[in-house]
């Protein structure tokens, strides 16, 4: 899966565990208790925090009072297996905005395993509803985007910040968005109301395959929600781009 975004306030926190979406059990512990084990590692300037933290506060009433009940209802109607080929489709989507940046970073590898990926699934994997490159052959996605590529050329993190729909990130991330939005090809679906049934069903199918991770996670904050979220999402972004 791609990264998440933010009516689910970073159910994941953008951390690249789309592996125990929905599972539970061992993987989710493991996962649990590294994340409280480094969060503290992580900080940075939030001059901003009041509006931060109504963000946050917004964003969470709207995924408890729209976005879950939402996806509660699609899960109840759509398999999971549908579901999550519903995932890989729009996951596929994203080859250019990983394909681009592991471009920019100069990392080959990463940029032809994304071009692999992309002609596999699309073709084999049935216009990507089938991860079948890595099923065969172990292709992970390359995880790259711009907020990673302004980092890899020195942009430092910036302030914090709490978006409204798209959750925790920081300025760097937050700028990143705006050449993420010209890659997508999503971006270009016209009319503008088909654009946004079509990324409210990525969310909604998202949400889907990770309801109680983003529960889990704030029950168990090692402080308020808003800072422990605020952390995980940087010290996510450390790894990612250390990596």
């Amino acid at each position: 899966m791609r990264v998440l975004t933010g009516v689910q306030i970073g159910l994941v926190l953008c951390l690249g565990a789309a592996p125990v979406l929905g599972q539970g059990g061992d993987e989710f512990d493991q996962f649990e208790e590294e994340i409280h084990a480094k969060v503290e590692e992580a900080d940075i300037p939030d001059p901003l925090i009041l509006l931060n933290r109504g963000f946050y506060w917004c964003n969470d009433k709207i995924y408890f009072g729209v976005l879950k009940p939402l996806a509660q209802g699609y899960g109840a109607v759509i398999p999971k297996p549908g579901r999550v080929a519903v995932g890989h489709f729009f996951d596929n989507l994203q080859f250019p905005l990983r394909f681009v940046n592991a471009v920019l970073q100069f990392k080959w590898e990463g940029a032809g395993t994304e071009l692999g990926r992309f002609s596999v699934n699309s073709t084999v994997g049935v216009l990507g509803f089938s991860d079948f490159a890595y099923r065969q052959w172990g292709w992970r996605p390359c995880q790259e985007d711009f907020g990673q590529t302004f980092a890899y050329y020195g942009v430092g993190p910036g302030i914090a910040l709490h978006l409204p729909i798209f959750g925790p990130s920081n300025l760097r991330d937050a700028l990143g968005k705006i050449p993420a939005y010209l890659v997508d090809p999503v971006s270009y679906i016209d009319p503008m109301a088909v654009r946004m049934a079509v990324g409210a069903t990525d969310r909604v199918n998202d949400t889907s395959l990770s309801i109680g991770f983003y529960e889990k996670l704030k029950a168990n904050a090692v402080d308020d929600p808003y800072s422990f979220f605020k952390r995980a999402y940087e010290q996510k972004r450390i790894k990612e781009i250390q990596e």
